[in-house]
C-alpha cells in the first residue's frame, strides 16, 4: 500500500484532496463511507433509545404522540445519546476520508493538519459576549418568559457545557469538512467548490434537523452558508466549530436555566417565524465578519504551508 499523499503547497481548504494521485471515484467511496458510517451509529443506538423511551413512560403514556416526543428529545437519557450519535460524527469523516481518498485524514482539521487550538480558543472567546447578548436580547424581546425547570435540568445543564461542543463539532465535521473536502474532489476551482458545497451543506443540515418550516430551514441554512465561508476562508474547521459550539451551549444553557429547554432545540415540530429568522441570521452574520477578522489579525493560515505540504 503507497502511503498516503499531503496536500499541495499553497492549496486552500476545498483542495485538499486535489492530489496527483486523486480520482473521479473516491468522493463516492467516501459518501459510501459516511452512509455506512451514520446507519451504523443509528443501528447501534436504536436499541438504547427505545429501551430509555419505553423506561420512562408511564403504560397510559404509551400511545401518547405528545408524551412520546416529549421523552425522545427533551429528556436527559435521550439527550445524551442524541448528543453521542452526533458527536461520533467526528470519526465517521475522519474515517471516511482516510479509507476513501488519497490524503491524509489529519488535513480534515485545517490546511496544517492539526486542530490549530489557540485559535480555537480565540474564536470562542470572541463570540461568546456576542451570542450571550443576542440570546439575552431575544428573550426580553419575546416577553422574558420563565417557565418551571425541567425535572432533570442539572444533567441537561451538564451536558450543554460538556457533550454539546463534541456534538457541532461533529455536525461540522460531516456537513462542513467532509462535505466540502469530498466535493473539491471534482471541481478545480475552489470558489465553485465553496459554492456548491455552501448549497449541498445549506440543504442536508437544515433538512437534517427534521423540521419543514420555511423560515427554520432559511435559519438553518443561513448558518450552514456562513459555516462553509468560515471553513474556506480560515482554513480550517475551527471558527465554524466554534460559532456552532457558542451557538449551541448560550441557547441551551439559557433555555435550561429558564424553564424554555424545549424551544432551545430544532425538532420536526419547530416554528419559526420572519423577525426571528431574521435576527439569527444577522448575529450570525456578524459574528462569521468578526470571526474572519480576527482570524487575519491572528495570522490563521488559509492554505497549505510549505512546513507541512507537498510541492505541485
Amino acid at each position: 500500500m503507497k502511503p498516503l499523499d499531503l496536500p499541495l503547497i499553497g492549496h486552500s481548504y476545498p483542495e485538499l484532496m486535489r492530489t496527483p494521485r486523486a480520482r473521479w471515484w473516491n468522493p463516492l467511496a467516501s459518501l459510501g463511507m459516511v452512509v455506512a458510517g451514520v446507519v451504523g451509529l443509528m443501528v447501534l443506538l436504536a436499541v438504547p433509545m427505545a429501551l430509555v423511551l419505553f423506561a420512562q413512560m408511564d403504560p397510559e403514556e404509551l400511545w401518547s404522540s405528545e408524551a412520546a416526543f416529549d421523552l425522545a428529545f427533551f429528556s436527559a437519557p435521550m439527550v445524551l445519546l442524541n448528543n453521542l450519535m452526533l458527536a461520533a460524527l467526528i470519526g465517521v469523516a475522519l474515517l471516511a476520508i482516510l479509507v476513501a481518498h488519497p490524503v491524509k485524514a489529519r488535513f480534515l482539521h485545517s490546511v496544517e493538519g492539526r486542530v490549530r487550538w489557540r485559535w480555537l480558543l480565540r474564536a470562542h472567546l470572541v463570540l461568546l459576549p456576542l451570542f450571550v447578548v443576542y440570546v439575552l436580547g431575544a428573550w426580553l424581546l419575546d416577553g422574558s418568559r420563565v417557565l418551571p425547570r425541567a425535572e432533570d435540568w442539572v444533567w441537561l445543564l451538564v451536558m450543554a457545557f460538556l457533550l454539546t461542543p463534541f456534538q457541532a463539532a461533529g455536525e461540522e465535521y460531516l456537513f462542513r469538512g467532509w462535505v466540502m473536502l469530498a466535493i473539491g474532489t471534482w471541481i478545480r476551482r475552489p470558489v465553485v467548490t465553496v459554492a456548491v458545497s455552501a448549497v449541498v451543506s445549506a440543504v442536508a443540515f437544515a433538512l437534517a434537523h427534521g423540521s419543514l418550516d420555511p423560515w427554520i430551514l432559511l435559519d438553518l441554512g443561513v448558518f450552514a452558508v456562513a459555516a462553509v465561508i468560515l471553513t474556506w476562508r480560515t482554513g480550517g474547521l475551527e471558527a465554524a466549530v466554534a460559532l456552532h459550539v457558542v451557538n449551541n451551549v448560550v441557547i441551551i444553557v439559557f433555555g435550561t436555566l429558564t424553564g424554555l429547554d424545549k424551544e432551545s432545540y430544532v425538532t420536526d415540530a419547530a416554528q419559526g417565524d420572519p423577525l426571528s429568522t431574521l435576527l439569527s441570521a444577522t448575529v450570525v452574520t456578524l459574528a462569521t465578519v468578526l470571526l474572519l477578522w480576527q482570524a487575519k489579525r491572528a495570522g490563521v493560515a488559509r492554505t497549505v504551508p510549505a512546513a507541512v505540504g507537498a510541492r505541485p
